[in-house]
């Protein structure tokens, strides 16, 4: 376990609900639970990847016999990352969104900064918590390939190529994750893009089957180009990409292409005393739980 996994959570009592550490066996009700919450079916590939990583914590609430609400953090060791906040919509106003994120946050060591990405509805609860604003994060939807100039230098990825990726990406994003990236890499390793100017790697991509992410990138030229090979090598139908607000480059080049936003999350911190990456060469975020 890394050195910034988290202690085992115990259980906790609070007015009848449990909160507790996520069983094996429960993953399928956990989907179920976030489609619920979201609105969508898509949680299948989060849920086993947050299950398999060890500096992962997933919480949820039971009560009535059945999960009603769930939080994750994962602990990159300087940073940690709180996603998958979701509430059965049944039991909405029972204050179980945030009983299940204190529960989240509580084992995180004082020393981390905390980010995470809120909606409009649920922001207000952040900023209860003592999370502020330091970006935005832009989701858009590409419905065909996004074509740039290519650049040289560019391969595919592959395994070997990763020790000298998890060293870049740790440079940018300002922590060390190797478990999310591996776990990307190894799910998907056809969608899989990196640059190098001579030995020096200068940007990367990879690609999950609905989402282009992440994407670092030293360059505007360099980041557009790895949208575009990673945009043409995934299956057919829409594909997310998440910049942030910062990288207002990259914006510029996907709204140009026809890329439609679809909507705007806040980005919010809790510690520290600014944020710890280079969100300007942060081209496309990975996801709401990996950063």
């Amino acid at each position: 376990m890394s050195s910034g996994a988290f202690p085992s959570p115990q259980a906790a009592r609070i007015d009848g609900p449990i909160i507790r550490p996520l069983r094996p066996g429960e993953e399928a009700e956990l989907e179920a639970l976030l489609a619920a919450a979201y609105g969508h079916a898509r949680f299948g590939p989060t849920v086993r990847r947050l299950a398999g990583m060890a500096d992962a914590a997933v919480h949820v609430l039971e009560a009535e016999g059945a999960l009603r609400a769930a939080a994750a953090v994962v602990d990159y060791g300087r940073v940690a990352y709180l996603g998958i906040v979701g509430t059965d919509p049944a039991m909405q106003g029972r204050g179980f969104g945030r009983r299940i994120v204190e529960a989240a946050l509580a084992p995180v060591p004082p020393d981390r900064v905390i980010l995470l990405d809120a909606s409009v509805a649920g922001a207000p609860l952040y900023e209860k918590l003592g999370f502020v604003d330091v970006d935005q994060s832009v989701v858009l939807e590409a419905r065909a390939p996004v074509e740039a100039p290519p650049v040289p230098g560019m391969a595919a990825l592959t395994e070997a190529d990763l020790p000298a990726v998890i060293a870049y990406d740790s440079g940018v994003f300002g922590a060390d994750r190797t478990s999310g990236i591996r776990a990307l890499f190894r799910e998907h390793p056809g969608g899989a893009v990196i640059c190098r100017d001579g030995g020096r790697v200068v940007g990367y991509g990879l690609r999950q089957p609905d989402r282009i992410g992440p994407v670092l990138a030293e360059t505007q030229a360099i980041g557009a180009a790895l949208v575009a090979a990673l945009s043409a090598s995934g299956p057919e139908g829409p594909a997310t990409i998440t910049v942030p607000s910062s990288n207002a480059a990259m914006l510029d080049h996907l709204r140009g292409r026809g890329v439609a936003e679809l909507r705007r999350l806040r980005h919010m911190r809790r510690g520290g005393d600014r944020h710890p990456s280079d969100r300007g060469r942060i081209a496309v975020m990975a996801s709401f739980h990996l950063g």
